[in-house]
């Protein structure tokens, strides 16, 4: 399980890191802009491009890492146990 530590890590990053999450059921989220997302305490909040907001526990997240060039991702697993 991902903890909002490891998020903010990310998502604090200056200047800015594109990075993904997957989610427990393989579901895959990009964020591409800080503008688009924000971190809560258990959930993250995002808008995509058609402005449709998801919500996303930070609970299903098992894994985040930076998208490289070319969109392709670098994931890091959740630490067991966390």
């Amino acid at each position: 399980m991902m903890r909002k530590a490891d998020i903010d890590k990310f998502a604090s990053r200056r200047p800015f890191v594109p990075f993904e999450v997957r989610l427990v059921d393989g579901r895959r989220y990009r964020f591409t802009e800080v503008e688009r997302f924000m971190v809560g305490r258990t959930t993250i909040v995002s808008m995509d491009r058609r402005g449709e907001v998801r919500f996303i526990s930070i609970g299903l997240i098992t894994e985040i890492g930076p998208l490289s060039h070319g969109g392709k991702r670098r994931p890091r697993r959740a630490a067991e146990g966390s």
